[in-house]
């Protein structure tokens, strides 16, 4: 496990980020494609696993790349 340190407390000075306004960019289900191999995922079976790079964070990838992912050290994010 990695290293876990407590976040500093905001200073009178410091610069806070203005929310976002709008809505997200979604994709169309039509355009679902594996994190891995990009392939189509519409009308298929996908999985959502946990990428070990942590800038990463969750993937949904295809039936081919599960086991290859599992392998390489990805976890189920269920």
């Amino acid at each position: 496990m990695g290293q876990v340190h407590r976040l500093r407390q905001p200073g009178p000075g410091d610069v806070t980020p203005a929310p976002l306004e709008g809505s997200a960019d979604v994709s169309s289900l039509d355009d679902a494609r594996c994190a891995l191999c990009g392939a189509t995922l519409v009308g298929h079976e996908r999985f959502h696993l946990v990428s070990p790079l942590v800038s990463m964070g969750g993937v949904t990838v295809c039936r081919g790349c599960r086991k290859a992912a599992l392998s390489e050290g990805y976890r189920p994010s269920d």
